[in-house]
């Protein structure tokens, strides 16, 4: 019996092929520092993981404000933006105590649902250490999907 070629170390450590990213709705993206606190690394002094999709939500909220905007206005207004999908790929650690910049754009505005893409690079000498994206739904104070108000729309995709 023929036994299967083991695949090689080197194609586990491959990256992956990039998630393709659609177009671009909102070109500038909104710029946010962080720096990174000892309670988002683990002991050998790297953030954990899931401080990253903290980030990503600092980027979005920096973002809405950016475009004038709140995230507070919307909720006033009874709508909500649950995350349905996220994704993220790791190129590199972060390090406590390092200066980071999240730039978030708007991919994406959909009747009732939004895409923002992310960056995160080390503020010095603007290294990539992670990039991803986050799916939003629209809903109503009940939880109940709503459309996009025109005007939303079109503030989010200017």
């Amino acid at each position: 019996m023929k036994q299967k070629a083991r695949p090689s170390r080197s194609q586990f450590l491959t990256p992956a092929p990039r998630h393709p990213a659609p177009n671009t709705q909102h070109p500038t993206p909104s710029t946010h520092t962080i720096r990174v606190r000892y309670a988002e690394t683990d002991q050998a002094g790297m953030a954990h993981h899931a401080a990253f999709l903290l980030w990503f939500e600092e980027g979005r909220v920096e973002l809405l404000r950016s475009l004038g905007k709140p995230y507070q206005e919307f909720e006033a207004e009874g709508l909500h933006f649950p995350v349905r999908e996220a994704f993220c790929r790791y190129w590199l650690p972060a390090r406590f105590d390092e200066v980071l910049t999240v730039a978030t754009v708007i991919e994406e505005v959909g009747g009732a649902s939004i895409r923002f893409g992310y960056r995160i690079t080390r503020e010095s000498g603007a290294v990539l250490l992670a990039e991803g994206y986050t799916r939003h739904a629209c809903v109503d104070n009940t939880g109940k999907i709503r459309r996009l108000p025109l005007e939303a729309r079109k503030m989010l995709s200017s």
